[in-house]
């Protein structure tokens, strides 16, 4: 068995893929896989996802199965559960016009070649035969693919009008696959690059991440640069564009790392653009505040750098700070702290039920506070203690 066969076939989903290749080909239809799993397995990586191209119709494929969900019908994709796997199957098809900038206004069912030719990159465009186990390449995808370089296909103007989240897509691309961009399709990505405004905050969101995720995220960078997509969508960020490995997938931690040196207006601006989960975008916050000063927050008492600690952008900032070896040693005395309590910190000894009557307004909220930073420095160590020391607070705070 030759290497693309045997990364395809080793896939988890490939018997769910055989069975509805089996299942179409005994209704008189074609099966082939389609786009970026044939790219990946021609350049020897695993594939993510495995999606099926045919000639049956939606309603077709609603009558050969038994559990279909129909996420696209209009536009031709179905999704077809087989043995406990979802799989992707779409109509080959040709589309109209792009009045959206996004999406068809409707689409044309048609032949393979021709559904090739709609797609955004030749790499994209490529299928795997199932019936005959061979690759068609109706758009020079696998030259492309050896040369190491992402190409439109066709008149690359008209694919990045008809969706201008393309123009991100091609630099993003450059970063996964570690390839260059074909001259034509560069100098449309920047005379195009304006346009890049239309797209909306979520899936320039989702695209960054992806982007910054990626194998070579400074290729991917210079390329946003070059092609003045950086200059359009994130006019702070100055060159030289560099990055460094951050080891995590997380977007919102890549994003917090690509938004580390702007300032608090264009941080804001940046964050407000991408349409981020109040989650996310709270985390991102807290680590550029962490990263300005970070003396600051060590400077405080344990019991509140424990607290601090518990939130994700707090912590995800601290590591980086250690890998950076910038005030390594007490972050790490500080982790060793909050490793000792084990997977989360304790729950306080006193709550307001303890002060009611006693105190109120702010004084309930400082006093508890009070109490469990040193319950969290180890200063008191039981309830029966932390009571004692609030029977004695108390006296000493009268009026």
């Amino acid at each position: 068995m030759n290497p693309i066969r045997q990364l395809l076939h080793s896939h988890p989903h490939w018997g769910a893929v055989q069975a509805i290749y089996h299942r179409l080909f005994a209704h008189g239809y074609k099966a082939f896989l389609a786009g970026g799993c044939v790219r990946d397995a021609l350049l020897g990586i695993p594939a993510n996802d495995l999606d099926i191209a045919t000639d049956a119709t939606p309603d077709q494929i609603e009558q050969i199965f038994t559990k279909t969900v129909a996420v696209g019908k209009s536009f031709g994709v179905m999704r077809v559960i087989e043995e406990g796997a979802d799989i992707e199957v779409a109509t080959f098809r040709t589309d109209g016009s792009y009045k959206d900038g996004r999406r068809p206004d409707h689409v044309t069912f048609t032949t393979p070649e021709e559904d090739a030719d709609r797609r955004d990159f030749t790499v994209n465009a490529l299928f795997f035969d199932l019936e005959n186990e061979q690759i068609l390449d109706f758009v020079e995808g696998q030259k492309d693919l050896s040369r190491k370089i992402v190409r439109a296909v066709g008149d690359p103007h008209l694919r990045f009008q008809e969706d201008q989240l393309r123009l991100l897509r091609g630099a993003r691309f450059a970063a996964q696959l570690d390839f260059s961009i074909e001259e034509k399709t560069l100098e449309a990505m920047t005379s195009m690059a304006p346009v890049v405004h239309s797209v909306s905050g979520e899936r320039i969101r989702d695209e960054m991440g992806k982007l910054l995720k990626s194998k070579n995220v400074s290729l991917g960078l210079q390329m946003m640069e070059q092609s003045t997509l950086l200059k359009e969508l994130f006019p702070w960020k100055q060159g030289p564009i560099s990055w460094s490995p951050s080891g995590t997938k997380e977007v919102w931690k890549n994003l917090s790392l690509f938004l580390r040196d702007a300032d608090d207006k264009n941080l804001k601006s940046s964050l407000d653009m991408l349409k981020l989960s109040v989650k996310e975008r709270r985390a991102i916050e807290e680590s550029w505040i962490l990263w300005r000063k970070p003396a600051v927050f060590l400077q405080q008492r344990l019991g509140l750098r424990l607290q601090q600690l518990q939130k994700p952008g707090i912590r995800w900032a601290l590591e980086v700070l250690h890998k950076e070896d910038v005030q390594s040693l007490e972050i790490e005395n500080l982790f060793n702290e909050n490793r000792g309590w084990g997977e989360t910190l304790p729950r306080p000894f006193l709550n307001g039920e303890d002060l009611k009557g006693k105190l109120q307004g702010e004084a309930i909220g400082r006093t508890l506070q009070e109490a469990y930073n040193l319950q969290l420095e180890k200063q008191l160590s039981t309830r029966e203690a932390a009571l004692g020391w609030l029977a004695q607070y108390l006296g000493s705070h009268k009026g």
